[in-house]
């Protein structure tokens, strides 16, 4: 079985991160995201893009969606369990060192540049606006999802 720490809560946390066209071959960016539930690992990945973005926002909101599916899966997974029913009542913490592209999944508002990420944006606009999770800001140097982009 697998052995969890106890550090004193049961909130759902998601980081995601982009590099934007550092492949020198395609130029396609990789998105790299994880997953913690009461502060232990449990989903992480590194992957990349199959499409070459534009803007850099493009390819971390492509990553930010990557996290909230992997968000929503842990939900349905723990739902499935017998976990406390506390963790469903609170939104999932989904942090993201672009403000921009949390900047687009604030604004109702479609623009030139948001059409490529379109259903990425009704996804993630959607769960915000739900509850089920919330976005917040962290700093570069804090993103913890960024181990899953840099080469090693």
């Amino acid at each position: 079985g697998l052995v969890y720490r106890n550090y004193g809560h049961q909130r759902i946390e998601g980081f995601s991160d982009a590099d934007w066209a550092e492949s020198p071959v395609d130029r396609r960016s990789t998105s790299g995201y994880c997953a913690f539930v009461g502060g232990n690992l449990v989903s992480c990945k590194g992957k990349k893009q199959p499409v070459v973005a534009r803007l850099s926002a493009e390819s971390e909101y492509r990553a930010m969606t990557h996290i909230t599916c992997e968000v929503m899966w842990v939900k349905q997974l723990l739902s499935l369990e017998t976990i406390e029913p506390e963790i469903f009542l609170v939104s999932a913490d989904l942090n993201c060192d672009n403000q921009t592209t949390i900047h687009i999944s604030d604004n109702p508002v479609f623009h030139e540049c948001t059409e490529p990420i379109k259903v990425d944006c009704y996804l993630v606009r959607d769960e915000v606006r739900k509850k089920v999770m919330s976005l917040s800001h962290v700093p570069s140097n804090s993103q913890i999802a960024d181990i899953f982009i840099k080469a090693l």
